[in-house]
């Protein structure tokens, strides 16, 4: 019994030194479906995956996830609570503060597209003019249509804009009358309708884009992991089966490598 006691020991003792050796990378995340969706407080999607994947491949840094919000992210950033941000954009906020943050080359594509009742919208041409209609967003996000401006009461005196915090419920929205049409993400949409099939007679969705997402890696240049070795990495998972096929399953594209940027 002695013996087993400790080599149990032996081993937790390893095993804790081996996490102590370990340089921890902080992820931060906020509700952006399907990479990041929060149920319960419990978070899934397709940073967590890639959080799990990342900690698997290697033995030198411990990926762990930090919760945000689209509003608070870049201040929690620049008071340290997280090193690093994936499926993001320098663009969205952080090149406009002059916030010191290393950024990888492109991976995946997603597309911001409209979305309104069919009954309403008989054609795309009803989507040409969209600046007298009111439209749903999330707080917090950039969008074209607003001159990236994220200002709630600037988005609804001049944009006719109605803030919520998930894509859910603007499409919620739509379908209740309460607003002409949201910018949803298209991979989301693609997701909404596979759990409400019963929806997809009801709301036409654009062809005009919003924008198009160039999903990026970000992280602290002064932290020990290299942007270029967190982007390679990144690209040997998505060769991944499992994860190749979730990114074709929610319409997204993945990128060709940059082997320089």
């Amino acid at each position: 019994m002695q013996s087993v006691v400790i080599s149990a020991l032996i081993v937790w003792v390893l095993f804790f030194n081996q996490l102590l050796a370990k340089t921890v990378v902080r992820v931060g995340a906020y509700q952006f479906p399907p990479y990041i969706e929060l149920e319960h407080g419990l978070a899934k999607g397709f940073t967590v995956e890639l959080i799990r994947q990342l900690n698997r491949m290697q033995q030198d840094y411990q990926f762990e996830l930090v919760l945000t919000t689209p509003i608070r992210r870049h201040q929690d950033y620049q008071q340290g609570l997280f090193d690093a941000i994936f499926f993001e954009d320098p663009y969205w906020g952080w090149v406009q503060r002059g916030i010191e943050i290393d950024h990888s080359p492109a991976f995946a594509k997603d597309d911001e597209v409209f979305i309104a009742l069919a009954s309403n919208a008989h054609s795309q041409q009803w989507f040409d003019d969209i600046h007298d209609k009111t439209i749903a967003g999330i707080l917090g996000y950039h969008y074209r249509i607003t001159n990236y401006e994220t200002d709630p009461e600037l988005l609804a005196t001049k944009y006719h804009m109605t803030l919520v915090n998930d894509h859910q419920a603007s499409i919620e929205l739509v379908l209740k009358q309460r607003t002409d049409t949201a910018i949803v993400t298209r991979s989301f949409f693609h997701q909404y309708l596979r759990s409400n099939p019963e929806s997809s007679d009801k709301i036409i969705i654009s062809d005009r884009v919003d924008q198009s997402y160039q999903h990026q890696l970000l992280i602290n240049p002064e932290h020990g992991l290299a942007i270029e070795t967190l982007y390679q990495w990144v690209l040997q998972i998505l060769q991944q089966e499992q994860l190749s096929h979730k990114l074709h399953h929610y319409g997204l594209t993945q990128l060709p490598e940059v082997t320089e940027h």
